[in-house]
């Protein structure tokens, strides 16, 4: 892949996922929000006050499928940074530190991993009452090993080089070693890692929404919403098919976002 294309997956992402969150700013400021449950307008046809008509608990559609976006998004991102700061200092510390410091966290690394990421969220959520907090912490708990393990093989890469072992031979702290000479080195890498993992997040998220394990039913989640919808898939398809579409294209602008970071750091490299 040359670096144009990269770029120009890179710009498509950054548009994608710009442009919903413009969509969604808009909406709620001039629209018609209503989230708040009112079974006198349940299984509402579409109109000028429900553009895509309302929900079985009299919810408008629309304003949900925003306000699921939202909280995907938010989610996803608060994840996205607790869950690489604890795996980027993990894997400094274990990479730098080396020997049976480095055996014994990786080993705690090891055992994380040994679980996929969505088995080990599903059984944490059975002990969390519902709650963006709670999800938020499920989440990071599942997937913080992944930058640990990445990071530390990059610091492994660059420990023995000239700049390093320079800088130890004029005395410099294990602190200044870690942030001034190698983070900034390993940025890019978890730049790409945190784009990526943030649309494994939304999935997951979505996935515990859609299984009736994630936040308290009457906050509205696209995953929450999909799985409503799929009860009513011939009657009412567009339950369906609009908060899938908005999934959807909030997953692959990310990865779009991810796979342009990465290709045209390989290239830059090249």
């Amino acid at each position: 892949m040359t670096l144009k294309t990269a770029n120009m997956q890179l710009k498509i992402g950054l548009f994608l996922l710009g442009f919903m969150i413009f969509l969604g700013v808009v909406f709620l400021l001039f629209g018609n929000f209503a989230i708040h449950i009112n079974l006198d307008t349940r299984w509402q046809q579409s109109s000028s006050r429900f553009l895509l008509g309302a929900d079985e608990l009299g919810r408008d559609l629309l304003s949900c499928v925003v306000y699921g976006a939202g909280v995907s998004l938010l989610i996803g991102f608060a994840v996205v940074m607790l869950s690489s700061f604890i795996g980027v200092v993990w894997g400094l510390v274990s990479g730098m530190a080396g020997g049976i410091t480095d055996m014994i966290l990786m080993r705690i690394v090891d055992i994380f991993l040994a679980f996929p990421g969505i088995l080990l969220a599903i059984a944490l959520a059975a002990f969390f009452s519902p709650g963006i907090a709670g999800m938020v912490f499920i989440l990071t708990f599942s997937s913080w090993a992944g930058y640990a393990r990445l990071v530390r093989g990059e610091v492994l890469k660059h420990k023995h080089k000239e700049f390093i072992l320079a800088a130890r031979s004029y005395n410099a702290s294990f602190m200044r070693i870690i942030f001034s000479h190698l983070l900034p080195l390993i940025k890019p890498i978890i730049f790409v890692q945190a784009s990526l993992g943030a649309a494994g997040v939304i999935i997951a998220e979505s996935s515990l929404n859609f299984l009736g394990l994630g936040l308290d039913p009457e906050t509205p989640t696209l995953g929450q919403l999909i799985d409503t919808g799929v009860t009513h898939i011939f009657d009412r398809p567009v339950f369906i098919v609009v908060p899938g579409i908005v999934l959807f294209i909030i997953i692959i602008s990310l990865n779009f976002i991810g796979e342009g970071l990465s290709k045209g750091n390989m290239n830059a490299l090249d």
